[in-house]
This record gives C-alpha cells, structure tokens and sequence, in this order.
C-alpha cells in the first residue's frame, strides 16, 4: 500500500491503487508520478515523500571558499 497526502484537506490516507499519471514537465521533460483520489473531497493527491536530507555543510568560511585564502580563517597558513 502507497501513503498519499491530500493538500486540500491535510490529510494522509493509504491507497492500495495508485495511478501512474504521465505529464510533461518544462524543465525535466516526460514524467510521471503516482496518484490517488482523496477519499474525503474526491481530488487527486500525489504521493506522500519524506524529504531527502541536505548536503553537510562545510566549515568553510566566506573568505575561504570564494576565491582563494586569505586571512586567519583559512586552515591552510
């Protein structure tokens, strides 16, 4: 079974058939997601993602990583 969320509603329901729905996208070219309709107000709802982490970020300062050391900030001196 496929969690979805209802944007309209706010909430998340599980659909044992989802829909494969093809569209395509200006940036990205042909895609395609899974899609459910929400029980309580019949829209279509897209399928529930966590968000992916983020990059680490570095300990690099502003000095440092944009356009060569300079100063006490840099670990290289």
């Amino acid at each position: 079974m496929s969690t979805f969320y209802c944007e309209n509603c706010r909430i998340t329901f599980e659909d044992s058939q989802g829909l494969k729905k093809e569209y395509q996208d200006y940036i990205y070219g042909p895609c395609w997601k899974y899609i459910a309709y929400c029980p309580e107000c019949k829209q279509e709802s897209s399928e529930k993602r966590e968000p992916k982490p983020g990059k680490a970020k570095s300990d690099l300062s502003m000095e440092c990583g944009s356009g060569g050391c300079q100063g006490p900030a840099c670990s290289r001196f």
